[in-house]
């Protein structure tokens, strides 16, 4: 039978698998949102003016713009929860195993982190992602207004 320690590795090999893979299915939405808004766009542009018949492509961005921004605020919290139980089973290993100096190990790299990347250090990535799902659905809305106020 395996030890404890075996037992958590395994836990904290799932965990951290587990908050990749979120952060895999929220680079795959993002590319294909952004290749849709492309294509939207470029159809648009090639047809040199907006007319009401337009809608039906900025209405649609609108929505998966605004879709984008709800799954990538979901793959961030889903990616929270898995990497933060990823911390803690990592912490209990280094308690577990003090030889291996664990907890300043981490602490020296948060410093040294923090120091190199002062401000983008505080920023986190998935407040820009879903701002760029933001601005496409915002874009959309913004477009799909100007055509009703013009026609």
């Amino acid at each position: 039978m395996a030890d404890e320690s075996d037992v958590l590795l395994e836990l904290w090999k799932g965990q951290r698998e587990e908050a990749r893979q979120m952060e895999n299915q929220r680079a795959t939405l993002t590319n294909i949102v952004i290749i849709v808004t492309a294509a939207a766009l470029g159809f648009l542009t090639q047809q040199g003016h907006l007319e009401l018949s337009s809608l039906g492509i900025t209405l649609p961005l609108c929505v998966l713009g605004t879709f984008g921004a709800a799954a990538s605020t979901k793959y961030g919290e889903r990616w929270a929860v898995h990497s933060g139980l990823a911390d803690r089973l990592r912490d209990e290993l280094g308690q577990r195993h003090s030889e291996l100096n664990l907890p300043n190990l981490i602490a020296a790299n948060q410093v040294e982190h923090r120091n190199e990347f002062p401000r983008s250090e505080r920023m986190r990535i998935w407040i820009l992602w879903v701002g760029l799902h933001a601005a496409i659905g915002t874009g959309g809305l913004l477009l799909s207004l100007w055509i009703v106020a013009t026609e």
